[in-house]
């Protein structure tokens, strides 16, 4: 076909579906205009439309059907295709009503957005696709989802037509520029009183199992998958072609608004032995009058605001409630979920910092905001990485300087740790190995069955058990090496070979 009787033929189109009551917008889409390349078009429809006949004019002046503008021929009812969904009008109706909604708690200057579109949009496209190919049989679209061949219109899919159409409505209502990147997101939900009535027959056309006992499922993806394999006549048999004209507005159901999580990172100190790291609750009791997460998640609020139910605390392992963490700290992170403003300032890190270490139970330091990226570091740490401590431990042997030597001359060890008595309720009984790279003991002056002991552990060994031998489940243990039995009165982590966080702190 050559160029001159294509003009022809698209003009034809356009005419067609003016006379089915389409919208500019679902015209052009219908025309196989694509949003990235011609955006305008779908912005200034009308505009588009005019230009494109006035130009078919131009070449073809005895083409009498074309003198009219597309505003005089069109029709003031609601588009069989969209419901509207397209139309200016129609987003702004959406719009006047976000003024209820919290959009402007959130301090971001961006935002993007989707839009999750009655169920029935995409059989009713089908339905006038049918309605075109019918009238239309050496037009060049094949189907609404995929090209055969060089030249077939695949139809744009209708979120990118709303943005180009709605895009500029809706950040002039919430004053903020939508961006692509953003880390704010709008989900906006249109509702249609009739569309189940409307996707109705695909339950029996499919009989589409959803993951509830005797329940079909028309879930949006499963519609616009099944119609891609549907013969036409089939779905003429079930649904209007060309789809009737819908006497009822699309209206908003609701949006969902979520902010991308942020997360501060840092290292904590524990300086009581009376603390757990997160709440220790059993059957309603709290077992730990203080925890880390607690004193810090109540400093982040005060600061900044955030609401603590969207808080989760992870760390890079854990100590006992009766261990400190000292030295250079354990690392941590902080997961704000949906976080209202993520512009934090140093002086706000530093007053998070000064309000946690007045509580004289737990200190931070290094805090910062860290990119997710990160974190898989404190996960793989958790596997991999040594850790130091240093212990008070009491022996009954008679000989304390015997002692020293013995565990003095030892040089790296193996253990050899059958799952420890306090965690057998909850963890699988195995034994796993464990590797003791450094080990040293101290006399203390003036005692005769004191020591400071000082290991350098793999992760995952349980140092109390080595120390006292947990009833002969852990072997070698510090009481098989002395010959006696030796237990800690007192346990310190003082170091966690782990960089975290990455950044230097300012």
């Amino acid at each position: 076909m050559d160029s001159s009787n294509s003009t022809v033929e698209t003009i034809a189109v356009v005419n067609f579906l003016l006379e089915s009551s389409c919208c500019y917008r679902c015209i052009i889409r219908f025309l196989g205009i694509q949003v990235p390349e011609n955006e305008k078009a779908y912005r200034k429809p009308r505009e588009y439309l005019n230009t494109l006949l006035d130009d078919h004019k131009t070449v073809n002046p005895e083409d009498n059907n074309s003198d009219e503008s597309v505003a005089k021929r069109s029709k003031p009812n609601i588009c069989p295709v969209c419901l509207d969904c397209f139309e200016q009008k129609t987003a702004e109706r959406i719009v006047s009503n976000f003024a209820s909604l919290s959009i402007k708690d959130y301090e971001y200057k961006t935002f993007i957005f989707n839009v999750s579109f009655p169920k029935c949009l995409a059989i009713r496209a089908h339905g006038m696709l049918l309605h075109l190919k019918k009238h239309f049989p050496d037009y060049k679209f094949k189907n609404l989802y995929e090209k055969e061949k060089e030249g077939d219109i695949v139809i744009e899919p209708p979120h990118k037509i709303f943005r180009s159409s709605a895009g500029e409505i809706i950040s002039k209502a919430i004053n903020k520029q939508y961006h692509p990147k953003s880390n704010l997101s709008l989900l906006i939900t249109i509702g249609y009183e009739n569309d189940n009535l409307e996707v109705n027959n695909m339950k029996n056309i499919f009989k589409i199992k959803s993951s509830r006992k005797n329940q079909i499922e028309t879930s949006r993806n499963n519609i616009n998958e099944y119609l891609k394999g549907l013969d036409d006549q089939t779905f003429k048999n079930n649904f209007p072609v060309p789809p009737q004209v819908p006497n009822i507005e699309v209206q908003l159901e609701k949006v969902d608004i979520t902010a991308e999580p942020i997360y501060l990172g840092g290292r904590y100190f524990k300086f009581k032995r009376t603390i757990g790291q997160t709440p220790w609750v059993i059957n309603g009791v709290s077992l730990a009058p203080h925890n880390v997460e607690e004193i810090i998640f109540d400093a982040v609020t005060n600061v900044l605001r955030f609401n603590k139910k969207y808080m989760t605390f992870s760390s890079s392992g854990r100590e006992d409630v009766d261990v400190r963490m000292l030295g250079s700290g354990r690392p941590f992170y902080i997961k704000v979920d949906n976080p209202k403003n993520r512009n934090i300032s140093l002086e706000q890190i530093q007053e998070i910092e000064k309000q946690i270490i007045k509580s004289e139970l737990v200190a931070v330091i290094k805090l910062q905001v860290v990119h997710p990226s990160d974190l898989v570091r404190i996960k793989h740490g958790e596997e991999t990485k040594r850790k130091t401590y240093r212990g008070l431990c009491k022996t009954t042997a008679p000989n304390i300087k015997d002692v020293i030597s013995k565990i003095n001359a030892q040089k790296e060890l193996t253990i050899s740790q059958l799952t420890v008595m306090r965690v057998l309720h909850r963890r699988t009984l195995m034994t796993r190995k464990r590797e003791i790279p450094i080990i040293s003991a101290a006399e203390i002056p003036g005692q005769s069955n004191l020591f400071e002991l000082e290991i350098v552990t793999q992760a995952g060994t349980y140092v109390k058990e080595f120390v006292h031998g947990d009833f002969e489940r852990t072997v070698p243990s510090v009481s098989s090496i002395v010959g006696y039995p030796t237990d800690l009165v007192a346990l310190d982590c003082v170091n966690i070979d782990l960089v975290w966080p990455e950044a230097p702190d300012t």
